[in-house]
C-alpha cells in the first residue's frame, strides 16, 4: 500500500498527467500553413513545446533547437513550439510574432504555432507553476498525453523525453 501512494506523489511531483488530452490547437505557423491537433491517423508521436513568457520563450527556443536536431527527420515524430499569446495586448501581439519569425531558421516556421486562446487550459493541463519555464509535452496522435515536464533544458529531461517518444513512435520498423 505504502508504494501505491509513492507511486501516486512521484506521479503527482512530478507534473505528469497521462491520460488527459490536449486542447484542441488551430492556427497558422510562421511559415503560413495551417496546423490542427490533435489529429488522430497523424504521426504516432507528438511533442509540444508550451511558452507562457518572452523568457518561457528563450527557454523553448532551446528546448525547439535540441528536439529539431533530433526529430526533424524523423517521420514518426511530429513536433511544435506553441506560444501562448492570449495575454499579450492585441496590439503587440504582430510586433510579436515579428520577432518570433525574425528569430528562427527557416525550416522551423513550420513548427512555430503561436496560440491566441485557451491559455488557461494550456496552463492547468502542464500545471503550470512558472511563467519563465518551458512546458513540454509528448501525446499521441490523438492528443493523449503520454509524458510532460518543464523548466529549463537538461540532459537529463532530454533523455526522459527521448524513451517517451520511442514508447509511442516505437523502434522496429519505421522510415525515418
Amino acid at each position: 500500500m505504502k508504494s501505491g501512494w509513492l507511486l501516486v506523489l512521484l506521479l503527482w511531483g512530478s507534473g505528469t498527467c497521462a491520460g488527459q488530452m490536449i486542447p484542441e490547437v488551430k492556427g497558422k505557423a510562421l511559415d503560413d500553413s495551417e496546423v490542427v491537433l490533435p489529429k488522430p491517423g497523424s504521426k504516432p508521436a507528438l511533442i509540444l513545446i508550451v511558452g507562457f513568457s518572452r523568457k518561457g520563450g528563450d527557454a523553448c527556443a532551446v528546448w525547439n533547437k535540441k528536439i529539431a536536431a533530433a526529430y526533424h527527420e524523423d517521420a514518426r515524430v511530429g513536433y511544435y513550439n506553441l506560444p501562448m499569446l492570449e495575454e499579450a495586448p492585441s496590439l503587440i501581439r504582430p510586433i510579436i510574432v515579428h520577432g518570433m519569425k525574425k528569430g528562427a531558421a527557416p525550416g522551423e516556421l513550420g513548427h512555430l504555432v503561436p496560440q491566441y486562446a485557451k491559455e488557461n487550459e494550456w496552463k492547468k493541463l502542464v500545471n503550470y507553476a512558472a511563467a519563465d519555464d518551458a512546458y513540454l509535452l509528448v501525446t499521441d496522435a490523438a492528443g493523449k498525453v503520454a509524458w510532460q515536464r518543464h523548466g529549463i533544458y537538461s540532459d537529463g529531461v532530454f533523455a526522459e523525453m527521448k524513451k517517451a517518444v520511442e514508447g509511442l513512435a516505437g523502434t522496429g520498423n519505421w522510415k525515418k
